[in-house]
């Protein structure tokens, strides 16, 4: 079996070719990975100190809270800027943040033999975390 140079060759990537992927080639741009750090942190911010109690941390919070309902598309590392950039709905994001402010309810679903464990249902994800 005779195998010849053009099969044997290494297929031809273009940068334009990776557009559809995931958070539009973010993988390939430096611009939008640093946008997507931005985006976790101030996610992680905002729930970890949604219910804090100290007042330099409930400052940080409420800024979060006001970089995530401003409306501005001033710069490259606003809000809404960075959603349509990543391809995401502002409100949709938005909305997600305010159920995730939502109390989760512990239920318990099933213990064991002892009597000992409880289950949390989520009750937006509807599975057991």
């Amino acid at each position: 079996m005779h195998v010849s140079d053009a099969e044997l060759a290494p297929d031809t990537v273009l940068p334009g070719q990776l557009a559809d992927s995931p958070l539009g080639g973010a993988r390939i741009q430096p611009e939008k990975r640093l946008q997507v750090a931005v985006l976790a942190d101030a996610v992680v911010t905002f729930r970890r100190l949604a219910d804090a109690t100290e007042t330099r941390a409930r400052r940080l919070f409420e800024e979060v809270d006001a970089w995530f309902a401003c409306e501005d598309t001033d710069g490259p590392f606003a809000f809404v800027t960075i959603c349509y950039s990543l391809g995401f709905d502002p409100a949709y994001v938005r909305r997600g943040l305010r159920r995730s402010r939502a109390p989760v309810q512990m239920r318990a679903v099933r213990r064991d033999p002892n009597g000992a464990r409880h289950r949390v249902t989520l009750p937006r994800l509807g599975r057991v975390a």
